[in-house]
């Protein structure tokens, strides 16, 4: 399933005229069968630096995979951070979701990123050992989008308040539901047991049990996370019931299958999940979907990229905690401008830029401890 995923995605991100494929091979990370590196455009900004020569230093980036969106716009924003500073970048991730494959590729990282790792990843469990043993050698090693494992002894954290961004989604949707509507809510998380998914399931309830008392809320069910079993589940569940006023999703597939589901059923409820896929952003553009939260996947894995590169180059500090960069509701008031966005890591960097001088200018603004991550 996730092949079948992968070659659209990466088709739509190399359709820019301005791009590049960035064909990053981990040499050390032999014997893995099937590894694919992320591609990633270049980005087309400079950023004078001092300290160290910039070619003598070597960063690496962990994601979970390179068949889903959310993956690929965390390694993107870790690449733009890498070629803005011209240094060098190593961006790896299996094909599919293979924690057990991604840690030997993290391995590999540490014999030649000794510069710093960022890690994303959905297994943190798995990683810690192996993160402890690079803290240990003296490697900074900074997680992404999943807080570390207290065993990993990382003390950097880039990732979203996922409580917020679930309320963020849930608000979008009471907005447009009358306040004497009576009826049923359903959620689904196409990754049960992941946190940062329940978290967004505990933002989208809580809100909805305090503000709309009376609607009747549903789940979370398993929405799975492979395509089509995302469509059947969705299919089966709404089905399962009547009075449905909103479709609520956490994850990526959720989207497309709400989209889909909603349009063959000339539905009216409401639907929505998160992510940028193509596919969620177009069901906006033609009102299917009513709106989706977009994490700033990309923004993540620039500022932990950023800060393992200032670290390296002059010295400065990697603040410790848990840095919130933030995240952004998209809906047809703004879906276009996301769309532009999307387009190339030019538009993207000229977006992202007064946010990246804001938060760089004053971190402590953006950063709590890693125990209040959520």
């Amino acid at each position: 399933m996730q092949q079948k995923r992968m070659q659209p995605k990466i088709l739509r991100i190399l359709s820019g005229a301005m791009m590049t494929l960035a064909l990053l091979l981990l040499t050390a990370c032999s014997g893995l069968g099937s590894f694919i590196p992320i591609p990633i455009p270049t980005a087309s900004t400079g950023t004078t630096t001092s300290g160290k020569n910039p070619a003598s230093i070597h960063v690496g980036f962990i994601s979970e995979t390179t068949s889903e969106d959310f993956a690929l716009e965390m390694a993107a924003g870790a690449q733009y951070a890498a070629n803005q500073f011209h240094v060098s970048a190593q961006i790896v991730a299996p094909p599919n979701i293979n924690d057990r494959a991604a840690v030997k590729l993290f391995d590999g990282l540490t014999k030649t990123a000794h510069d710093g790792i960022a890690v994303e990843t959905l297994a943190p469990g798995l990683f810690a050992q192996p993160e402890a043993n690079a803290v240990s050698k003296g490697i900074p090693v900074i997680a992404v989008d999943t807080v570390p494992s207290a065993a990993s002894h990382i003390t950097t954290y880039v990732g979203n308040d996922n409580l917020a961004a679930g309320e963020t989604l849930a608000d979008a949707a009471i907005e447009h539901i009358p306040t004497l509507a009576r009826g049923n809510l359903l959620i689904g998380i196409d990754t049960p047991g992941v946190p940062v998914l329940n978290y967004r399931v505990q933002g989208i309830k809580q809100e909805f049990q305090h503000l709309r008392p009376e609607i009747q809320i549903t789940g979370p069910f398993n929405s799975q996370q492979i395509t089509a079993l995302n469509l059947a589940s969705w299919n089966n569940t709404i089905k399962a019931h009547s009075n449905i006023l909103a479709c609520l999703g956490v994850g990526d597939p959720d989207n497309s299958s709400l989209a889909q589901i909603k349009q063959e059923q000339h539905a009216a409820y409401l639907s929505g999940a998160f992510d940028l896929d193509p596919t969620a952003l177009q069901a906006i553009v033609n009102g299917t979907n009513f709106a989706l939260v977009d994490p700033e996947h990309f923004l993540k894995g620039y500022v932990a990229m950023r800060l393992l590169i200032e670290h390296a180059l002059s010295g400065k500090a990697i603040p410790q905690g848990w840095w919130n960069p933030g995240h952004l509701l998209v809906k047809q008031s703004n879906v276009q401008q996301i769309i532009t966005r999307q387009q190339s890591q030019a538009n993207k960097g000229q977006f992202y830029q007064s946010i990246i001088s804001k938060e760089f200018a004053n971190p402590s603004a953006y950063i709590k401890p890693i125990s209040q991550a959520r």
